[in-house]
């Protein structure tokens, strides 16, 4: 008579068989995961990188010139809409990152509504090249008179450098942008350049 069935050396040699065949299974399912992850923050991390490119171009390349640089922020002359080669208040645009939001933001005066146009002549105050920018964003902002917008979000950092160590003569401006992912961060460099320079008289 034949006797059906499994001996102990065959059941652990089996046992031990399904938890290799098991490990190798999630091992794999693990890398599977994890490439998916891996290109999904890499296309996260191009498409931002498109519009900051787009994004931040649409400001420094038709700007007249850089008015001060720091490492996570910068302002531009933007334009020189009062005809003076002045810098204007309503001419002055502050590109600022915020860390804690990981956002960069893009900031203007902007006068009420209500105001005539006189009152706003008045307020347009016209400063020199050597002003403190960032003293003067916040002089406007404590009195209610500064707009703003989120041009870029989901960032860990920004570092940001220029062409030249004199703002002022800056043409090109780069943008070390680190993305904020699911793993470690990923950098991206934007680079634009002012295309038609010119400086403030004053």
């Amino acid at each position: 008579m034949i006797r059906r069935g499994l001996s102990l050396l065959e059941l652990l040699l089996s046992i031990t068989i399904t938890m290799m065949v098991a490990a190798a299974i999630a091992a794999m399912l693990g890398a599977v995961s994890s490439g998916v992850g891996t290109r999904r923050d890499h296309r996260s991390s191009m498409l931002l990188a498109n519009a900051a490119q787009a994004r931040l171009a649409a400001y420094i390349a038709p700007a007249r010139c850089v008015l001060d640089l720091g490492s996570s922020g910068m302002v531009l002359w933007l334009d020189d809409g009062r005809a003076g080669e002045t810098v204007h208040a309503t001419e002055i645009r502050w590109l600022l990152f915020d860390k804690s939001t990981g956002e960069i933001g893009v900031y203007w005066v902007n006068f009420p509504a209500a105001w005539n146009q006189a009152a706003r002549d008045l307020e347009d105050h016209e400063y020199p090249a050597s002003e403190d920018w960032l003293a003067l964003f916040a002089t406007y902002q404590a009195k209610g008179l500064m707009s703003g917008q989120v041009l870029l979000d989901g960032l860990a950092d920004v570092e940001i450098e220029a062409d030249e160590a004199d703002a002022l003569d800056a043409r090109q401006v780069m943008f070390n942008i680190q993305c904020a992912t699911s793993a470690e961060p990923v950098s991206v460099l934007v680079t634009s350049t002012i295309r038609s320079h010119e400086v403030p008289v004053s």
